[in-house]
């Protein structure tokens, strides 16, 4: 008797995470497409709710639409298939986190011509403080930056997400954000 109660509940827990892996990778495709098609109500709609603590919702709006288009530059994602690579799901802090890391390639293209290569090699380096370990071409046809970077994205199930995957982005620039959303103990559980 006692062999079948461990079966049963072993074979729950194995199809409850096999849902949510999936739901895990549906939510986590469809937060990539709205990033490439720079749906930012969508992006914020899969934004863990505690960084609204941190900045409200209508000023994140605000700061994403002026980053990706403005006087000097527009930013846009260019579309791959994504391979996204999914850690194990862990139970921390009750919620469920996994970590979610994949390449991802931006054009960063400039309104006038950029033909000091003083100034291409600054915004090169600039680029590089900004994503380390980045790939960047210069694309002198599209007066553009080719940036091909990896990512990492935290998924986080928890009370303050009724149970739904939400997203932060993962950098360690934004400390405090971070700090916000996720312990350090956390993240250090996490191997971040």
């Amino acid at each position: 008797m006692r062999f079948k109660i461990t079966l049963l509940t072993l074979l729950v827990s194995v199809v409850t995470t096999a849902q949510t892996i999936d739901d895990l990778k549906r939510d986590t495709k469809t937060l990539y497409e709205a990033t490439y098609t720079m749906a930012f109500d969508a992006i914020l709609d899969f934004t863990h709710p505690l960084v609204f603590k941190f900045m409200e919702r209508a000023d994140m709006y605000g700061a994403m639409d002026s980053a990706f288009q403005n006087d000097t530059y527009s930013i846009r994602y260019v579309y791959t298939t994504p391979h996204f690579d999914f850690s194990d799901i862990k139970v921390l802090d009750n919620g469920l986190y996994c970590v979610v890391s994949y390449e991802n390639a931006i054009r960063m293209t400039y309104e006038k011509p950029l033909t000091s290569e003083t100034v291409k090699e600054k915004i090169t380096e600039s680029i590089h403080k900004n994503f380390p370990n980045s790939i960047v071409t210069f694309e002198k046809d599209r007066n553009a930056f080719y940036i091909v970077k990896n990512d990492k994205l935290v998924a986080i199930a928890d009370d303050f997400t009724d149970g739904k995957w939400k997203f932060i982005s993962f950098d360690p620039k934004y400390k405090e954000l971070l700090d916000a959303v996720i312990t350090e103990k956390t993240r250090k559980q996490l191997g971040l």
